[in-house]
């Protein structure tokens, strides 16, 4: 039986996340639809506005070296009193979204993807999961080729892997591809994910207690639009992820997924 693949974004929903969903996801890669794929948002709900603050201040001085150290401390000890549990969520079909009862912010993700996991679980018999960020671009086609290498019964967790050159690496939460085994068993292990890290490394923890190796996959990165044009016509026929993170103020990653959408229609 041929392997299917599911594409949930994982997204917040404020800007500038919605306006690259609504103005370059959905009007390029979405809409084309393909049998064996299908798409879907993975959204959680605004946080009150000191929260959104303090998650905001948390990101910027995460990795200052002073600040950084006191905040990972304090971290470990409120990943204590956040719940392993499973939220509530509700799946809105006209708009293909998946909506989670969990404040969208960085330090609760891990709710947003344990939610995600249950109802693909429980409600679809995609073969495979590829969960993404908003600034990527999907090519489909070559994604649902690409899943066809591996089965869906084996642990399964691949993508771009952090840090490069590194023994121990994990898969960038940009892009991570989980067979449907791999979602069943990280549902059953989820109250050993933690929570005093950034999402994408506490799945690389959790994955390798459970055994399951790293499988590395190719992604491009475009922070510009220069990057598109000068991407050989090999590569574009090739790709399956496009990283469409734009590296200027204020963001492209619009402009970008447009461009790069314009020169697959014309290979």
């Amino acid at each position: 039986m041929k392997n299917t693949v599911l594409i949930a974004i994982s997204q917040a929903n404020t800007n500038p996340w919605v306006n690259i969903w609504k103005e370059g996801q959905a009007k390029t890669w979405i809409n084309n639809n393909l049998d064996g794929t299908a798409v879907i948002n993975v959204q959680s709900k605004m946080p009150p506005g000191i929260i959104k603050k303090v998650d905001v201040f948390h990101e910027k001085n995460r990795y200052r070296t002073r600040v950084g150290l006191w905040q990972g401390r304090f971290d470990k000890i409120l990943a204590k009193f956040i719940s392993n549990k499973i939220p509530k969520y509700e799946f809105n079909k006209e708009n293909h979204i998946l909506n989670v009862d969990s404040w969208s912010t960085y330090q609760l993700q891990g709710r947003r993807f344990i939610a995600l996991y249950d109802w693909f679980l429980n409600n679809t018999n995609f073969s495979f999961l590829f969960t993404t960020t908003t600034s990527s671009y999907i090519n489909k086609q070559n994604l649902l080729n690409l899943v066809q290498n591996f089965s869906s019964q084996d642990l399964i967790y691949a993508g771009c892997l952090l840090p490069e050159k590194e023994i121990k690496q994990f898969v960038s939460g940009a892009g991570t591809l989980l067979s449907r085994r791999s979602v069943e068993v990280l549902r059953q292990n989820w109250e050993k994910f933690k929570f005093d890290t950034l999402e994408d490394v506490a799945h690389g923890y959790l994955m390798s207690e459970i055994g399951a190796t790293p499988v590395p996959l190719t992604r491009v990165d475009l922070p510009d639009i220069g990057a598109v044009k000068s991407l050989p016509a090999s590569t574009l026929s090739l790709e399956f992820h496009y990283r469409c993170k734009s590296s200027a103020v204020p963001r492209e990653d619009v402009q970008i997924m447009r461009q790069l959408h314009l020169r697959l229609q014309n290979l």
